[in-house]
């Protein structure tokens, strides 16, 4: 049997919407996560630019009786969900978006964007508390180093 290492991998736990049943496991201080937050934003956007005269319903599916359409609106929802996973570096499309469609809206906002609008405020100010925090060190052992130079 393997022995366990164990440290604090700087994941936190967050239950969506309050469902106990619903729960991401995400790293917000993950300095890597803005960089994939700024490029899934980029590829979804781009994405809905290729399907952007298929009109969508307000529960995310096609306007119209064209299968193409609704191939097209299935594929768009597939890769947010992908997207999504990439963001977070691991599997929470499904956590997140259930069996509903990424793409469905309510007053107008799809429901990937609430997703968005809801989690990057926590990893705002997770990063900003976690740039403090390594500031702090920073300056402890820069302070460190000028009493070792100075009493040499």
């Amino acid at each position: 049997m393997a022995q366990s290492i164990n440290f604090d991998d700087g994941f936190k736990s967050y239950e969506i919407n309050g469902d106990p049943q619903r729960v991401i496991r995400i790293d917000t201080a993950d300095y890597g996560l803005i960089e994939r937050l700024r490029n899934a934003e980029k590829n979804i956007n781009a994405e809905m630019y290729k399907y952007e005269n298929i009109k969508i319903k307000s529960d995310g599916s096609a306007d119209v009786d064209d299968e193409t359409a609704a191939d097209g609106i299935r594929d768009l929802g597939g890769f947010i969900c992908e997207q999504f996973d990439y963001i977070f570096n691991a599997d929470v499309a499904k956590t997140l978006f259930g069996n509903a469609s990424p793409l469905s809206t309510r007053n107008g906002v799809p429901l990937f964007e609430r997703v968005f609008n809801a989690i990057v405020p926590i990893i705002e100010n997770d990063i900003k508390s976690e740039q403090k925090k390594a500031e702090a060190r920073i300056k402890k052992y820069e302070a460190e180093a000028a009493r070792f130079k100075n009493s040499l």
